[in-house]
């Protein structure tokens, strides 16, 4: 029998024992001899097979895998066993041991450092020390993966004082390196730092050591939660009063760390350090300008309180106190401001030039009551601030109810520009180039652009071209087999797929030209079929753009337009333009280049793609262009100049029959005023469904709801949440699939054969991972987004306290879509603008600001719609308040006159539609409404507003917020 044949036979008859005296009776030049075999049983075991009916796995068994793996490491050079193996077994190299080691193992370690898996399996910190004591690991590991192992043994005072390297050298590296060791305070009974504690009373740790390197450790880039643990350490070890004045540098240097929480541990602790004669009082007034940067009221809050204790102990440093102590007043929080006056009002001196000057930086964000009480500290006082102010204020000022016609807005853009001309392909090299970038995701309009571009340009290409497709081809595929970067989303494997298509049809062109394309496809062919069985198999011999499938199609347009633009690269006659093709950023088209598409079909007599002309008219761009119609459409015909006069004409222009194409027409309709149901249209089959589904207005609520589970005692734990809902009408062609459940879903469908592009959007059952694709979608219809929002809102933002990956992702592409977008905003924009002010994603709260703050510049948005849904969602408890008042603070107040009066409409509106039982975090919205009556110089006269007001001041921590408003 042959050596080959031998280790064939241990392997299929899993005689596990005899693998290693076979293995040590091998000769160097035998092992080498059997790498061949070993491939080949290491590639053969290890593919993925069906199992049985529902189950796929390895072919191996495990006792199969072991005896491959031992041999893997005796036979094997570095390279090979990188190349065949996943990683290393700790446990079945220590069966080798005793007579045999890699030579490789050395470079093999070294190499998994830094690396999120090491290249060993069951490795950690006794198993790595014994084999550094061996000298079967002749390298010295990282700190770093030391402290990664021993982190393990934290809890085990047994092991950390087996070795004297353990506690003399390698513990500290847990001081410097996220290990994760916070988490094992849950794994020692819950007692916080108990190991830290114990080795310092039996004289095993110096404690001085450990009180400063739980210091040094909060600014060593470490997260947030481990940082606040190691100022917790500091703490919980007491230190007493000598040893923090010892270690003064390093508890200041704390108080610059990036996250909040170890900062006010230390910040605690200097209240009663600070009245110390040798507190560095110096360095931490240093310091102060970085505390009063962040953005924690707490931080504000007790740096205050150490500045106060301060102030009135040491004399000699008032006046240094009390102007670093005006820094504070970058936070526009009443409180804060609150105790900086009473602080400056009680150690300040009046005629003290460096505190006027001081003061004077922050005459801009200084409060109202602010203002006023520091008046003598100001060297503009009070009243010339007013009178400046009164000069910069409208007229109308004293009516906030009033037409803000003296207003002067800021111009609205057309949206057909020439500094917004997406460039035009322009010869096939340029095609060419485009499709080099088209799966990068770097323009929206990309995907639709090279559509076009292939439709003009296909036949033109050179046959020197055909080949240099070869590298945006492997692009494709390494996309599919892959899944692309965190840049791709669906859609991109979708064009991935249609590229393999038209690959196909150059190949069927061009037999010869086009071989290093064949050839490319039959080598990822092969490649894929490697995969069978696993998750990543895409079946590349039958893959097509074409392919039906069972299951819903999450892109039914896309899918139709990627078809429709392989049918006319099929065709034999002379192509005719897409329509939907964009012209301008992001995605519009310019009326006159519309008008110019459908000429030609006009004089080729040949019908448009009826999905391609709905995109199309959803795309036109409909600013001021009802002045120019007539010389634009002079040259269309019948219906086509009907259509687009209907559409693009003046708000009175009703429709005109005959409607021979019923989907344009009701597209049209829907685009021009979603609201009116035009009497023309009243034999279209789509009036015979919910018409919420067409325009997105569907009626929508917030409601308290009740969840529960069944904890470990079998005890039934509820609770209730906010949850923002659209009722779905039922009917005939629409109905609610598991209601009010996880896996809750529409099910939908068109009366007419040609659906909708609006109708489209509820086929998404789920709209998990397309977020990358979320902004396509959007543009599809971009002159009537409503019903995507609706199913966004549904998706992702029912809930504001979801802040979860997949739901953040959702949000942020949604609002910022819709700060792109530049539709007549309707009840879903409203929704989505009012409810993404709360949400838990600071990111899409900071969208939802500055799409209020430009539309309000323009004069395009209605504020007290904003305030309506607001106080709604409040009613409810419907996302934390704090949210939209840190907003409002941070972000839209004080922005411009304009800005406040419009803050203040919408302020109103909210507060007329809240509860008469105050809501949490009330007192700072009346704060802030109280500080822009001041500042618009108006008073609340909002009959339910001052009804409220009556009533809130019956409540005591109200009392004086209520009484600013009402003075």
């Amino acid at each position: 029998m042959t050596l080959e044949e031998r280790l064939n036979e241990i392997v299929e008859k899993q005689q596990g024992d005899a693998i290693i005296p076979f293995l040590q009776g091998l000769t160097q030049e035998e092992r080498k001899s059997l790498v061949p075999r070993l491939n080949k049983l290491e590639e053969y075991y290890s593919k993925f097979v069906q199992l049985n009916e529902n189950t796929y796995g390895t072919r191996g068994t495990s006792a199969q895998h072991r005896i491959i793996n031992l041999t893997a490491l005796v036979i094997y050079s570095l390279k090979e066993f990188r190349k065949h193996q996943w990683g290393i077994n700790t446990e079945q190299l220590n069966e080798l041991i005793p007579w045999y080691v890699p030579s490789w193992l050395d470079s093999f370690f070294k190499e998994g450092e830094g690396k999120e898996f090491g290249g060993f399996y069951g490795m950690d910190y006794e198993v790595l020390m014994d084999w550094i004591e061996q000298g079967i690991l002749t390298v010295t590991p990282s700190p770093q993966t030391i402290a990664g192992y021993l982190v393990s043994y934290i809890n085990t005072t047994a092991i950390l004082q087996k070795r004297e390297i353990t506690l003399k050298e390698h513990i500290w590296y847990l001081f410097e390196y996220d290990c994760g060791q916070n988490w094992m305070d849950n794994r020692n009974g819950g007692h916080p730092y108990y190991p830290y504690k114990y080795l310092i009373e039996n004289g095993k740790l110096d404690r001085m050591r450990v009180l400063r390197e739980s210091l040094l450790a909060v600014n060593r880039n470490m997260n947030k939660n481990l940082c606040g643990w190691f100022a917790g350490m500091f703490t919980a070890l007491t230190p007493s009063i000598e040893e923090q004045l010892a270690l003064q540098p390093e508890i200041l240097a704390v108080l610059s760390a990036p996250h909040s929480r170890p900062v006010n541990i230390i910040l605690g602790l200097l209240k009663g350090l600070c009245n110390h004669p040798q507190f560095r009082i110096e360095e931490f007034l240093n310091q102060t300008s970085v505390l009063f940067a962040s953005d924690v009221k707490a931080v504000h809050q007790n740096t205050l309180a150490v500045l106060n204790k301060l102030a009135k102990e040491r004399k000699e440093f008032r006046d240094a106190i009390c102007c670093v102590t005006a820094q504070g007043l970058m936070s526009r929080e009443e409180s804060t401001q609150s105790k900086i006056v009473k602080l400056i009002l009680t150690y300040g001196e009046t005629e003290s030039t460096t505190l006027r000057e001081a003061l004077a930086v922050y005459t801009e964000t200084m409060l109202a009551n602010t203002k006023k009480e520091l008046k003598a500290y100001l060297e503009n006082n009070e009243s010339d601030d007013i009178s400046a102010h009164n000069e910069a204020a409208p007229a109308h000022s004293e009516q906030p109810d009033n037409d803000s016609a003296s207003f002067v807005y800021e111009p609205i853009l057309p949206i057909i520009r020439e500094d917004n001309r997406i460039q035009e392909i322009a010869s096939p090299e340029d095609l060419l180039f485009l499709a080099s970038q088209v799966l990068d995701g770097n323009e929206i309009y990309h995907f639709d652009l090279l559509l076009g571009a292939l439709v003009q340009w296909d036949r033109q290409q050179d046959t020197k071209q055909i080949s240099q497709w070869t590298p945006i081809l492997q692009r494709a595929y390494k996309l599919l087999m892959s899944g692309g970067s965190s840049r791709n989303g669906l859609l991109d494997q979708l064009m991935a797929t249609f590229l393999l298509d038209y690959a196909k049809l150059l190949v069927k062109r061009f037999p010869k030209e086009a071989k290093e394309l064949s050839d490319l496809h039959q080598k990822m062919v092969q490649k894929d079929e490697l995969q069978k069985g696993k998750w990543n198999y895409r079946n590349l011999q039958k893959l097509t753009i074409r392919q039906k499938t069972n299951q819903k199609e999450k892109f039914p347009v896309h899918k139709q337009l990627l078809c429709r633009t392989l049918d006319l690269l099929e065709s034999k006659e002379k192509p005719l333009p897409l329509l939907s093709t964009p012209t301008h950023t992001p995605m519009f088209i310019a009326p006159a280049t519309l008008v110019e598409r459908l000429k030609q079909y006009q004089q080729a007599n040949t019908e448009p793609d009826d999905m391609d002309m709905q995109i199309a008219l959803s795309r036109v761009a409909l600013d001021n262009s009802s002045q120019e119609l007539p010389i634009i459409l002079q040259d269309l015909k019948e219906e086509y100049q009907r259509l687009l006069s209907f559409l693009l004409g003046a708000e009175d222009v009703l429709p005109q029959a005959p409607f021979t194409h019923p989907s344009w027409w009701m597209t049209a309709g829907l685009i021009k005023s979603p609201e009116t149901i035009y009497s023309e249209f009243k034999d279209f089959s789509y009036n015979k469904g919910p018409r919420e589904f067409l325009t997105g207005n569907f009626t929508w609520r917030t409601y308290l709801r009740t969840h529960s589970y069944t904890d470990y005692n079998k005890k039934v734990v509820e609770w209730t949440s906010a949850t923002l809902t659209f009722d779905i009408p039922e009917s005939k062609n629409s109905h609610v699939v598991n209601k009010d459940e996880y896996n809750e879903r529409i099910s939908y469908h068109s009366y007419d054969s040609h659906p909708l592009v609006v109708e489209m959007y509820p086929l998404i059952e789920r709209f998990d991972d397309i977020q990358n694709d979320l902004p396509r979608l959007a543009w599809l219809t971009p002159n009537m987004p409503e019903p995507l929002l609706v199913w966004c809102i549904r998706s992702a933002i029912y809930d504001p306290m979801l802040n979860e990956v997949r739901e953040i992702g959702i949000t942020k592409a949604t609002i910022e879509a819709l700060h792109q977008l530049r539709h007549t905003w309707h009840e879903a924009s409203y929704i989505l603008e009012a409810s993404c002010m709360l949400v838990a994603d600071k990111t899409s709260r900071s969208y939802a600001a500055e799409i209020w703050i430009d539309r309000v510049s323009k004069g395009c948005i209605d504020s007290k719609r904003i305030g309506k849904i607001l106080g709604s969602h409040q009613h409810t408890g419907w996302g934390p308040l704090k949210r939209l008042t840190g907003l409002i603070q941070q972000q839209m107040m004080n922005v411009s006159p304009l800005h406040n009066r419009e803050l203040e409409n919408l302020i109103v509106a909210m507060l007329a539609g809240l509860p008469e039982k105050p809501i949490k975090d009330l007192k700072k919205l009346l704060e802030i409404y109280a500080e822009l009556l001041s500042i618009n110089h108006s008073k609340a006269k909002d009959e339910q507003v001052l009804h409220l007001l009556d009533v809130w001041k019956g409540v005591a921590n109200l009392k004086k917020a209520v009484a600013n408003i009402q003075h």
